[in-house]
């Protein structure tokens, strides 16, 4: 399950999460104010783990993201519309709940990306968390930039493919059986 934060405890708490994750892989933290929406993770026994924070993307822009990486020239960003990308940001799960929530983490991406009408995420992942959902969650990624050093660890500059979920969710057994086990009367968004 998740949840929008939406009052000041709930912020203080999404980054508190998001802080001590990212502070034991030796990120710098970083702080935005243009958001579309930060949410709370949840494990089954209603524990808040992890968070997701997601921020509009404007292509041909001059954010940072553009100077890492050539966004920009992939087919599935020119091809889409206004507000159909967004950038992912503070991913992150708790040390002792990784691995057996990141498929929740994950369903949270993508339910938030089809409540609001999200096709493609542009992010910088962890090496790790690529691999692992290329090889064990089988998301629909594109590479599009080479590994790098960025704000304390390395990074690889990548657009997730979010449509395909919601559009096909038949190919990804996983996240049928992750939307099956969240109770949809306990999905706390608004």
């Amino acid at each position: 399950m998740y949840k929008l934060v939406e009052t000041l405890e709930e912020g203080t708490l999404f980054h508190s999460i998001w802080m001590e994750a990212w502070m034991e892989k030796g990120f710098e933290p970083e702080f935005a104010e243009d958001v579309l929406g930060r949410c709370l993770v949840y494990d089954e026994a209603g524990v808040p783990v992890g968070t997701v924070e997601f921020k509009p993307y404007v292509p041909k822009s001059d954010g940072l993201l553009n100077q890492l990486a050539p966004f920009d020239d992939h087919p599935a960003i020119l091809c889409s519309g206004p507000g159909e990308i967004a950038e992912v940001d503070k991913v992150a799960l708790l040390k002792q709940y990784r691995g057996r929530n990141l498929n929740r983490l994950l369903a949270t991406i993508v339910l938030f990306a089809e409540q609001n009408g999200i096709r493609h995420y542009v992010t910088l992942l962890e090496p790790t968390l690529f691999r692992a959902l290329r090889i064990s969650f089988h998301v629909p990624l594109t590479q599009v930039g080479e590994r790098q050093f960025y704000k304390g660890d390395d990074v690889i500059p990548a657009i997730i493919h979010a449509s395909e979920f919601y559009e096909h969710p038949e190919r990804f057994d996983w996240y049928l059986e992750t939307i099956k086990s969240i109770n949809m009367n306990t999905v706390l968004s608004t």
